[in-house]
């Protein structure tokens, strides 16, 4: 565990620095409190004195005058308490909303050998129900663009901070590091993972099979495994568990990763992409002393940052704080690895890409693919170039490949 315990990345000088950046004066106007302003928050742990300072959401949540709740916002100040009710929104949209939604990020457990643990704990959780505390909700297209930050600018964590703020990746060699174990990805996983998330505008989740080699400390994800589930369908997530269950334990696989999509967005993960590996990786070492690591990958099929028409799609790990310091995010970091042109597209691989294309059939969120995605290619257009790329050597599937772009046009 000592490749865990790595010291942060932009050093304890930049956090405290960057800490500073984001509360100017802030210190300086706690120590000296206004005369006469000496009115304390009802239920505010800290008591905080009312001064001088420019008053804002984080000052609010970090003096206990704000206070967060499901649904409404609850504000204590000079003892008393006062609700926001909550925006209702039109029967249409939030029919269209809960339609829309993503099935909520899922959670990993680590496969047991089969006599320790039957199939169905096997794949306990691996497509939870939606609706979850921890899952983030189904999102919209995206509309304002999200700039990522510095990990050194985190600092401890805040629960002011919006948890879909994305993050740089930090590479091994900056920290002085070595990359605690290799990773090598067939082609049809990357063609099959970068299919999914071209069909909607909102987040798409799946998860990675494969094997892990104590011996090499080679991690080789074999097969990707997409959720057909939708937001609040439970009993749809259920059946989704149970299926994925069965395809790791007939090929022989272990569940090695998961990946998910920022559909207009930069392939980096936000800080509750960071949280989620971090649990996930915990989860699937187990409580053994061995070592096993979490692959996360996330791909980004329309950002127009992206050099080209080809997806972004990039593996992300992540380090623990350092010891001193607990509080902190977790740290993502970038992973080097090798990629594995198969040699022909398996029928598993065809007919998931079918079953994709039946499960997003007249969704309100599918891709309109005949529309334009830039001045002279569609969205489709866009799709077959990604494609393209992570295509087998074997070439006579084109075909095929070519009747479910059809089926694609006739859904859209």
């Amino acid at each position: 565990m000592a490749a865990l315990a790595a010291a942060s990345p932009g050093g304890d000088e930049c956090l405290e620095e960057d800490e500073d950046e984001l509360e100017p004066g802030l210190d300086e106007a706690e120590a000296e409190p206004e005369a006469g302003s000496g009115a304390k928050a009802a239920g505010g742990s800290r008591g905080a004195v009312l001064t001088r300072r420019g008053i804002t959401l984080r000052v609010l949540l970090r003096d206990g005058l704000l206070e967060p709740a499901r649904g409404v916002l609850s504000i204590y100040y000079l003892s008393l308490a006062s609700e926001g009710e909550e925006e209702e929104m039109p029967e249409e949209e939030e029919e269209e909303a809960t339609r829309e939604g993503r099935a909520s990020v899922p959670e990993l457990v680590a496969a047991k050998k089969p006599e320790e643990r039957s199939k169905k704990q096997q794949c306990k959780s691996l497509a939870e129900p939606a609706g979850m505390d921890h899952g983030p909700p189904g999102k919209r297209l995206e509309s304002k663009p999200r700039v990522p930050v510095r990990y050194c600018t985190l600092g401890t964590r805040d629960s002011a901070r919006n948890p879909q703020t994305l993050v740089e990746v930090t590479s091994f060699a900056a920290i002085n590091k070595f990359q605690p174990f290799n990773v090598a990805i067939s082609s049809n996983v990357l063609l099959l993972l970068d299919f999914h998330s071209h069909l909607t505008r909102s987040e798409v989740v799946g998860y990675l099979g494969g094997r892990w080699d104590t011996n090499t400390q080679l991690l080789t994800v074999l097969r990707a495994f997409p959720c057909r589930t939708r937001l609040g369908d439970a009993e749809a997530a259920g059946a989704v568990e149970e299926e994925i269950c069965q395809s790791l334990f007939l090929r022989g696989l272990s569940l090695v990763g998961w990946y998910h999509s920022h559909p207009f967005g930069p392939a980096l993960p936000s800080l509750h992409d960071i949280d989620a590996q971090m649990d996930y990786q915990l989860k699937l070492q187990g409580s053994g002393n061995g070592f096993q690591p979490c692959l996360a990958l996330i791909c980004g099929p329309y950002y127009h940052g992206n050099p080209g028409v080809e997806s972004k799609i990039a593996p992300f790990w992540v380090m623990p704080p350092p010891e001193q310091r607990p509080n902190d995010y977790g740290i993502p970091m970038d992973v080097e690895v090798a990629y594995i042109q198969d040699g022909f597209l398996t029928n598993d691989v065809l007919q998931e890409m079918t079953l994709l294309v039946e499960f997003y059939k007249g969704a309100p969120d599918l891709v309109k693919f005949q529309e334009l995605w830039s001045q002279d290619q569609t969205y489709l257009d866009k799709l077959k170039g990604s494609l393209a790329s992570r295509t087998p050597k074997d070439q006579s599937f084109t075909h095929i490949l070519e009747q479910i772009y059809s089926l694609l046009k006739l859904s859209s």
